[in-house]
């Protein structure tokens, strides 16, 4: 499954961090993955000069991997777009979403914190309503996940299809097939038709 991404920017001191907090341990309580993204306009490094893991990249290497007892790191010593990011946590691990603080394109749906000038593909203007805020996410995530539930192919070609014919197709076939003798606890189906 492709995950679903959101940006969440405002402000320094705004509460971007701990919003991000709030909405990991909630979403990782109701059993969804998530992964998170700290952008930064500032020069931070996160290797200790003298370590091993500094010494390998001041010779040359472009990426180092850290694994130790409690943990895998990877230092990238490049900088990548925010699409890059994202396609190389796909690549990592199937999450569900992915949460991104500080992020300034044009794709990414975000959420403002604050007064700060919106950006484009502003989709929310969080104003302390954390309820309205998990909902809104939720229901993306589902509609991800249900959009990739159906795939149709129509002489060979892949058709895509917006959510509402996707949620028609399903549950019009599961409805017709759940009445049928024998049918029960239906995880998955596959139609072949040939005209």
């Amino acid at each position: 499954m492709c995950p679903v991404v959101f940006g969440v920017y405002g402000e320094s001191k705004s509460g971007k961090t701990r919003l991000i907090v709030d909405i990991i341990k909630q979403l990782t309580k109701e059993g969804f993955k998530i992964a998170s993204v700290k952008i930064s306009d500032k020069k931070i490094d996160i290797d200790t000069k003298t370590k091993d893991t500094w010494k390998f990249a001041e010779a040359g290497s472009h990426l180092v991997v850290l694994s130790s007892t409690d943990e895998t790191d990877f230092l990238l010593k490049n900088k990548l777009s925010t699409q890059k990011i994202i396609d190389k946590i796909y690549f990592i691990s199937n999450f569900d979403l992915i949460i991104i603080e500080g992020v300034n394109d044009d794709f990414t749906p975000k959420i403002k914190l604050g007064s700060i000038k919106e950006r484009k593909n502003t989709i929310l203007n969080y104003k302390g309503d954390f309820e309205k805020l998990i909902k809104t996410i939720k229901k993306e995530i589902i509609r991800r996940k249900n959009m990739e539930k159906i795939s149709i192919k129509v002489n060979g070609k892949q058709i895509p299809l917006t959510e509402f014919p996707a949620e028609f197709i399903i549950n019009t076939i599961t409805g017709m097939l759940k009445s049928l003798k024998g049918v029960k606890d239906i995880k998955n189906i596959q139609i072949n038709i040939k005209m």
